[in-house]
């Protein structure tokens, strides 16, 4: 018997995703142990397992296709009879670790939507780098491709024809036709990529952003997190030290822990803080919720799991919302300072910069300390720059004395 496998609402009101690879081929035999297929939503790369045990008859879209849920995405001939067509029930479980739901129908022999079997469909490339391909009969899977990911770009192909070919005169024909303007590789966006385009502009256009920075000398702070690391028996990382700072700032200046909707702001009792970091895909915003319930050893733990996840597109959409104020390590990246923009639906984001070696003047000498750029980006809506330098100079302070954040 054959049963049709539907794409489930895999979690925050999910309505399609992309096809990044299949992980079975039609002929597959399978069971509920395999993984089916890799989705991209907006928020993150979620593994679907295969639904139920027996062989792929057919697969229903291409990777770099987006399916909507509620559309078939696979059959499977289960070798079962006698059952008649159904939609399972219950809801959707919104872990990407489980079976989700299916539709089932009874019928002799489904026409495949796509064979999927192995050779060039299998390989990424655009439209006109495999029409030149099945013109000079060019295998993919015997190039190597330069472009972002593999993706295999016209003058990949160029160049494999001109070693192996003698037919030099078709191969300068095609070479003509193809102007040097269109060999330029034309990559399009990844689904988080459009996500992140969309969202900044978003971000830009309706929120005035306003800007403010101060410097907090970070010889306390890196020496508490060195001791803590050692403590631990594994590194602890900035975040850490950073969301331990901002607590108390949030909680004494509730405006930075809010949400601005038409004419109210709705000032949260929960502290949701998102550590922005960066992806193969681009920036990912994995949230720890409830983060002033964590101690420090918890939540440098809980973080050490987080961010690998997020930044390997593995983190589950749950994780990757509800955030309700925003920190970002720019020094990871060797930064010594920037600012950031603010995520729709908070009113604030603060960046830190990586420690550096200065000469400053304290007590009437001078000294050689390390000092760290805080900056901050804020809704001047809702926030005016009087009370920004007051919720900075907290921030800096608690940098400054950073026993306070083991408190």
């Amino acid at each position: 018997m054959s049963r049709e496998f539907l794409l489930p609402d895999l979690g925050s009101g999910l309505k399609e995703g992309e096809i990044v690879q299949w992980r079975v081929a039609v002929g597959d035999v399978v069971t509920t142990d395999d993984l089916l297929v890799d989705i991209e939503t907006e928020k993150a790369v979620i593994e679907v397992p295969v639904p139920y045990d027996g062989t792929v008859i057919a697969l229903a879209a291409e990777a770099g296709e987006l399916v909507k849920v509620g559309s078939m995405l696979a059959v499977f001939d289960t070798g079962e009879a006698g059952q008649t067509s159904e939609v399972a029930d219950e809801p959707a479980d919104q872990s990407a670790t489980a079976p989700a739901p299916v539709m089932e129908t009874a019928s002799p022999s489904p026409e495949p939507i796509s064979t999927r079997v192995s050779g060039n469909e299998r390989i990424k490339a655009m439209p006109s780098v495999r029409r030149i391909s099945t013109e000079f009969d060019v295998d993919l899977s015997l190039v190597t491709g330069t472009g972002r990911d593999g993706r295999v770009t016209k003058g990949d192909v160029l160049a494999f024809i001109k070693g192996r070919t003698a037919d030099t005169e078709k191969l300068e024909t095609v070479q003509q036709a193809v102007s040097s303007s269109s060999l330029d590789e034309r990559v399009p966006l990844t689904r988080l990529g459009k996500t992140i385009a969309a969202r900044m502009s978003q971000s830009w256009r309706e929120i005035p952003h306003v800007f403010t920075r101060m410097e907090a000398q970070a010889d306390g702070f890196l020496e508490v997190r060195k001791t803590l690391s050692d403590l631990y028996d594994h590194k602890v990382g900035v975040e850490t030290l950073l969301i331990r700072a901002v607590l108390p700032a949030l909680k004494t200046y509730p405006e930075f822990n809010a949400t601005l909707e038409g004419d109210e702001l709705v000032l949260h009792k929960h502290y949701n803080i998102c550590v922005a970091v960066n992806s193969d895909e681009g920036l990912v915003l994995p949230t720890v919720h409830n983060a002033d319930q964590f101690g420090v050893r918890q939540l440098a733990s809980h973080l050490a799991e987080l961010l690998p996840k997020a930044i390997q597109r593995k983190a589950s959409p749950d994780e990757l919302s509800g955030g309700t104020f925003t920190i970002n390590n720019i020094g990871a990246l060797g930064t010594i300072m920037g600012t950031s923009i603010i995520p729709i639906g908070t009113t604030a984001i603060l960046s830190a910069g990586r420690a550096v070696e200065r000469a400053v003047v304290k007590s009437g000498e001078v000294k050689v300390l390390p000092m760290m750029e805080i900056t901050m980006s804020f809704d001047h809506r809702v926030i005016d720059g009087g009370m920004a330098q007051k919720f900075l100079a907290l921030v800096c302070l608690n940098i400054e004395e950073a026993a306070r954040m083991l408190a």
